[in-house]
């Protein structure tokens, strides 16, 4: 059975693509040469031209957060929005908890 496919994303060109999971082998961008980042088999990327929602993805991306499919279906709850990552990442950081962890929490701080 092949190898089922997974999302590589440039956030440079804001591009996705793809491609078969290898955790040995470095992904190129094939427009700009850059590193492509790992996001999930359950990402969907955004419109090229929505540069909010490109931005929040590049936090979440850069934060260890990614799309991958869990046993119950999809990824869970991603925040949409800067401000809803501003908001978490500054609860987080008052009660003392790592902010990658919190990103993900469904319910509101």
């Amino acid at each position: 059975m092949p190898a089922g496919k997974t999302s590589y994303v440039c956030l440079a060109c804001r591009r996705s693509y793809k491609q078969p999971f290898d955790r040995a082998r470095t992904r190129l961008c094939p427009e700009c040469g850059g590193q492509l980042l790992h996001a999930g088999s359950a990402f969907a990327a955004p419109a090229r031209r929505d540069t909010a929602a490109w931005r929040t993805l590049t936090l979440l991306l850069n934060a260890g957060i990614g799309f991958h499919k869990s046993c119950c279906g999809g990824p869970g709850f991603r925040p949409r929005t800067r401000r809803e990552i501003r908001e978490r990442v500054l609860w987080a950081e008052r009660a003392g908890l790592p902010a990658a962890s919190r990103l993900t929490w469904s319910c509101a701080p």
